[in-house]
């Protein structure tokens, strides 16, 4: 048995700097003393340590799934690493090529992919139930031939129950030192409700607009979006567009309350969305879907507030309550700022991917 020196990451689908392949797993694993590769989108550069090879980008989605996943395939494979960690599902097909060239090899799966796929718009609704089940079967056979697969939850860790040797759960939950934890009084802060994400139908966009119409309140919304609807305001919606992290921080600084209202989706309920836990850190109260796993995170700590999505009143309702009552809108802030201290953190996570990787054999 060898000692694992060099390992790669890569992804086609995916930014070099994604918060959760680059400044958590790669970040972490540079610290540990490990020669750290990030193989995607963009061009050649080294941070914080990291070798990040750029790989220009790809037209559309098509391309990626054909011809740009190949590309960042050949880049990744010339390095010659010990370890290859990967984190699209496209990527399957030269996850299987890495290992049959003998090298450890393993899936990062984010999302519950065949879930995923039944909500797809892209595909056609007729045929998405049968997309997933192909591709279910596909993984399913791919991923036994595999050293491991990590997953973000430990839903998705029960998909895999059965198909794979060895799942390990690493939470995408925020790193600490990222997230700045504000003390200004909310009795002193603009009547403002936030959320920073991608935006689109499934991420409740509709939900938010119409909800505002009847709450006394700005809402500020930052983050990828498809469409141009957003660009020039729309009544007391401001869209900034994309935010780097030191503006999150100051938009999570000046608002009352924070938003997560994500629709039903397949993906999407028994999910832990890192924008949650991002609200907790910043000692923000928010409001979130009444999904189950949600509200026992939420309201046994009460740290915000669960409602129907579908339910613009019930959200209305709930903004006005933290709006209204700030110290109240306080407290449940710094709850979930304790919470996440004492246990949804990156800290905890990274002890798990070391072991993890200390323990892979080459």
């Amino acid at each position: 048995m060898s000692e694992i020196k060099k390992i790669c990451h890569f992804t086609s689908a995916h930014e070099a700097l994604d918060d959760r392949i680059f400044l958590k797993e790669c970040v972490s694993l540079r610290k540990a003393g490990y020669d750290v590769y990030i193989v995607a989108k963009g061009d050649d550069s080294i941070r914080d340590g990291v070798t990040i090879k750029g790989c220009g980008s790809s037209k559309n989605k098509l391309q990626r799934l054909f011809f740009f996943a190949k590309h960042v395939y050949k880049i990744a494979k010339s390095l010659d690493c010990d370890v290859y960690h990967f984190h699209d599902p496209e990527l399957l097909p030269y996850g299987i090529k890495l290992k049959k060239l003998g090298k450890k090899v393993i899936f990062d799966s984010h999302e519950d992919v065949p879930a995923q796929i039944l909500d797809k718009e892209w595909i056609p609704s007729l045929f998405r139930k049968i997309v997933s089940k192909l591709y279910k079967k596909y993984e399913s056979k791919a991923v036994r031939m595999l050293d491991a697969v990590v997953v973000s939850t430990p839903h998705i860790a029960e998909q895999f129950e059965g198909r794979t040797g060895k799942i390990v759960v690493i939470h995408n939950y925020p790193k600490l030192d990222d997230i700045v934890f504000h003390e200004k009084k909310f009795e002193q802060r603009e009547r403002i409700a936030c959320y920073a994400g991608g935006i689109n139908e499934l991420r409740g966009e509709k939900v938010m607009l119409d909800s505002m119409k009847n709450v006394d309140a700005t809402l500020i919304l930052a983050g990828d979006h498809d469409k141009s609807t957003l660009e020039n305001g729309i009544g007391k919606v401001l869209y900034t567009g994309k935010l780097n992290r030191k503006e999150v921080n100051e938009l999570y600084g000046k608002a009352r309350l924070g938003l997560v209202i994500l629709l039903p989706a397949h993906n999407y309920v028994e999910s832990l969305p890192i924008k949650m836990f991002e609200y907790m850190a910043a000692g923000l109260p928010f409001i979130a879907s009444d999904f189950p796993l949600w509200e026992k995170i939420v309201e046994e700590n009460n740290c915000g507030i669960c409602v129907n999505p579908r339910d613009t009143n019930a959200v209305s309702e709930a903004c006005r309550f933290l709006l209204d009552n700030p110290e109240k809108g306080q407290e449940m802030g710094c709850k979930g700022r304790e919470l996440v201290m004492k246990k949804y953190n990156w800290n905890v996570e990274e002890e798990k991917l070391l072991e993890f990787y200390k323990n892979l054999e080459i």
